[in-house]
């Protein structure tokens, strides 16, 4: 019987020697294109960047190394940091107002008929109505202050989430509700256990675009309603032609935005990996 045994491992172990090895995954889901392929891409677009502002005006397209030269100065001089402390404070207070409401509201008209019956129209009408021309109508309100820009944030941030965080509310399988109605949980265990677990991805898919928006916000409100921060100072180079100074502020800018959304992603990641549908 043992030498049976023996014979069957061996046998066992020469089949998986002969066993032909994985096949390797594709070259795109590779660990390391990962971080190659940006920084592939990053040099080929400065390379292409480097070779056009040859051929024009530094007016109209300064070098990189002009634009990461104005960079330096402006932090050198102390001139970024003042706008950006003023300008991240009021990204992140109208932010966080924005997210909280939307995802409150959004759960409300998501849920209940009701509450979509008497609030849907006003939020529509409100939705489809361009951000810009309230503009005005704020500074009435609250005069040139930085309450206008929080404002200003808060409503570019508000309706991206409230109707995603809505729909996701309508989009739960109906299967799901009615098991835990089955289970005899009540409302507030129904939308806390099942409801709200499932329109993770939806709400998450909201907070992804409002942070992005918010500083599209944040730029616009400075430009518009105010004589500091990152947006007067866009104004500023633009009107005086510094184009590596503004195109510097474009960077900043960018860099903001991006960081938004790597934290979310990052937060999601660590605590709802279960709604990531991709790496």
């Amino acid at each position: 019987m043992s030498s049976t045994v023996s014979e069957i491992k061996v046998a066992s172990a020469e089949d998986a020697k002969r066993m032909p090895p994985p096949p390797k995954p594709p070259l795109a889901e590779r660990p390391w294109m990962s971080i190659v392929a940006p920084l592939v891409t990053a040099a080929i677009i400065v390379l292409i960047w480097q070779i056009a502002s040859s051929f024009v005006s530094a007016v109209l397209i300064p070098g990189p190394a002009k634009v990461a030269s104005d960079f330096m100065a402006l932090f050198k001089a102390g001139t970024a940091q003042s706008a950006l402390s003023i300008s991240i404070r009021e990204l992140y207070i109208g932010l966080g107002i924005g997210l909280v409401a939307g995802i409150i509201f959004g759960m409300l008209i998501g849920r209940y008929a009701m509450a979509e019956g008497v609030l849907g129209p006003f939020i529509n009408a409100a939705n489809a109505t361009p951000l810009n021309v309230l503009i005005p109508l704020l500074i009435v309100w609250v005069g040139i202050s930085a309450k206008a820009r929080i404002l200003f944030v808060v409503l570019i941030t508000f309706f991206p989430v409230l109707l995603n965080t809505a729909g996701g509310l309508r989009n739960v399988s109906r299967g799901y509700v009615e098991v835990g109605k089955t289970m005899g949980l009540s409302e507030r265990q129904l939308v806390r256990k099942v409801i709200l677990p499932a329109s993770v991805p939806y709400i998450f898919a909201g907070i992804r675009i409002g942070v992005a928006l918010a500083v599209i916000g944040m730029i616009v409100g400075e430009m518009e309603v105010s004589n500091v921060g990152l947006g007067y100072l866009l104004n500023f180079f633009g009107e005086g032609f510094q184009t590596g100074k503004l195109l510097a502020l474009v960077f900043l800018a960018s860099l903001i935005g991006v960081f938004n959304v790597v934290v979310v992603r990052l937060i999601q990641r660590r605590f709802f990996k279960w709604t990531l549908v991709y790496r």
